[in-house]
């Protein structure tokens, strides 16, 4: 959905501008010559720019981003295109590589960094922005570069929560999570809970996950169940998804829906409003669940996130950049935009959000955990001090590597099959028999 159907303009660029390679990882001669000269202007150029992203422009608020940002840059105007997340691939390979320029700036997932940059898709940024991001948490700029160049802009970071419902819980006489990192519950005991307050509390679901069947939300039960992240090997390019931590962490997944606990058929889009209906005791989220549930009558409480029984605590970092198309005709107003997004001031993307991720700027993020989200009420506070925890102690971040698009596609629908009914080992065992015939063209 387009906020208005401006047409787009021609970018009237600096003078004096520096030039870069479009994708010294893996572009083409035709990629590099279509870098261009291009930089970030002190002075507003005139261009209307295309943008894709993910976010519902209302739901999300990139409505009220995107109306901030032309009122402070008022010769810049921004047409915004929401893509849903398991279409951001496919949309990507068609339009970038249809070399027209369209879109000028998109959403890259920071995993996906290194593939996107070697398949040619991203703008080689070092040149003009590798001096402006000292204002940035350096883990988000690591995960947003690529054989030491910088590929895109970090705008968030994030960690996960356990959110519950008090009165179900209450109802059904189960005490809430410890939010002692000695005391935290394992996922065995929450799905025990979770069925008793199904069963006392009148829950109708259990469990919910923010994302279920994607790797990033799920990454945490392979890795505390000792079975890693995936991946091993120079470059990350030796699949490792069918270990026994794997078949313990997903069969324990697949018994989640068998015995009802989750739900099937539910889309990531629709979990937040589920959880708010007041029907569901537990969900595992992200941390931008908060300003939903501040806005809501919902009783609810925050926990750190759940850890196999006997194993190591772990949850999923990185976020979200911002990359520039190399085949833009719009660098130098997509400069402006990028950077007013990620890096001044608070970051225009984490200031007017409502529901923003952790902001990747610093500043952004001490004035994000200082909100009247995080403030204003007991489960507000108790997820300030899990975010606080978990960012620094339990991180773990998702595969880097160039075949990263086709781990989480193949994984992805390993993990859909898994909640579907299919045995975990034969949905693990084809997983890792189709990555190593995917991942033979990186060798």
């Amino acid at each position: 959905m387009k906020l208005s159907a401006r047409l787009r303009l021609t970018a009237t660029c600096a003078a004096t501008v520096l030039v870069v390679t479009a994708c010294g990882a893996g572009g083409s001669d035709e990629q590099n010559a279509a870098s261009g000269s291009w930089s970030v202007p002190q002075q507003d150029p005139t261009a209307t720019l295309n943008v894709v992203g993910i976010l519902d422009p209302k739901a999300d608020g990139m409505d009220t981003v995107v109306a901030a940002f032309e009122k402070e840059h008022p010769t810049i105007k921004v047409n915004y295109q929401q893509v849903p997340f398991d279409n951001l691939n496919s949309v990507l390979d068609s339009r970038i590589t249809s070399k027209t320029g369209d879109p000028d700036v998109f959403w890259a997932d920071q995993p996906r960094v290194p593939a996107l940059a070697k398949r040619g898709y991203l703008q080689d940024l070092t040149a003009q922005f590798s001096g402006l991001t000292s204002g940035l948490q350096e883990a988000t700029v690591k995960n947003s570069s690529y054989e030491g160049k910088l590929w895109s802009l970090p705008i968030a970071n994030s960690t996960q929560v356990l959110f519950y419902n008090k009165d179900l819980l209450a109802k059904a006489g189960v005490q809430g999570p410890s939010m002692d990192p000695n005391q935290r519950i394992t996922w065995q005991q929450l799905k025990t809970d979770a069925q008793t307050v199904q069963q006392k509390g009148g829950a109708s679901t259990g469990l919910l996950f923010g994302q279920p069947n994607r790797y990033y939300q799920l990454e945490p039960l392979p890795v505390s169940a000792g079975g890693g992240i995936g991946a091993a090997g120079e470059g990350n390019l030796a699949p490792a998804v069918n270990n026994d931590g794997w078949v313990r962490a997903m069969t324990y997944y697949g018994s989640l829906y068998a015995d009802k606990v989750s739900p099937r058929g539910i889309a990531a889009e629709q979990i937040d409003s589920t959880f708010l209906a007041g029907n569901t005791a537990y969900l595992v989220e992200g941390n931008w669940m908060v300003g939903k549930l501040a806005d809501s009558k919902l009783n609810w409480g925050a926990a750190l996130d759940p850890v196999w029984e006997g194993g190591k605590p772990a949850t999923p970092n990185g976020s979200w950049s911002v990359g520039m198309n190399p085949f833009s005709k719009n660098k130098d107003a997509a400069a402006v935009f990028m950077k007013w997004l990620a890096i001044d001031g608070e970051s225009g993307y984490a200031k007017y959000r409502s529901y923003a991720e952790l902001p990747a700027n610093a500043a952004g993020l001490k004035s994000y955990l200082g909100s009247k989200a995080f403030t204003g009420s007991e489960g507000g506070k108790q997820a300030a001090e899990v975010v606080n925890y978990e960012t620094q102690n339990t991180p773990v971040g998702r595969v880097p590597t160039v075949g990263y698009i086709e781990f989480e596609d193949i994984i992805g629908r390993a993990f859909s099959d898994i909640a579907n009914g299919v045995d975990p080992k034969t949905a693990l065992d084809s997983a890792q028999n189709q990555l190593s015939t995917a991942w033979q063209q990186y060798k």
